[in-house]
């Protein structure tokens, strides 16, 4: 016979097939059996894609309307500074021509409004 080599002899014994501990094959299965039943549930992945298209889409829809009002408020912006641009031209030529003509000051008298 072949003496065994000290190296082998203890890889043998951490080799050697040993029998599992009591309850091992129940704690495997408890923490299975959660992982397939979340698994189990295709409608639920399709739901949750939904409703991220959807809040996408209202997102988009919520963003573009605003870029919108941007826009607008922008246009509303700009006419007003030329309505002013003009108003301010249109007072300066005034105060001019009455300067030109010894005006130095108006009196203001108010009066009723016209829409009642």
């Amino acid at each position: 016979m072949n003496p065994v080599d000290p190296f082998e002899q203890q890889m043998r014994e951490a080799f050697r097939r040993a029998e599992p501990p009591a309850g091992l094959e129940q704690k495997i299965l408890r923490r299975v059996q959660p992982r397939q039943a979340r698994r189990a549930s295709p409608w639920l992945a399709a739901a949750a894609s939904l409703l991220a298209v959807a809040g996408g889409s209202l997102g988009l829809m919520r963003w573009q309307e605003h870029q919108q009002r941007q826009r607008e408020a922008e246009r509303v912006r700009q006419q007003l500074a030329l309505t002013l641009e003009i108003t301010s031209r249109t007072l300066a030529k005034a105060d001019q021509r009455l300067k030109s003509i010894g005006v130095e000051r108006i009196r203001v008298q108010e009066v009723s409004s016209w829409q009642e």
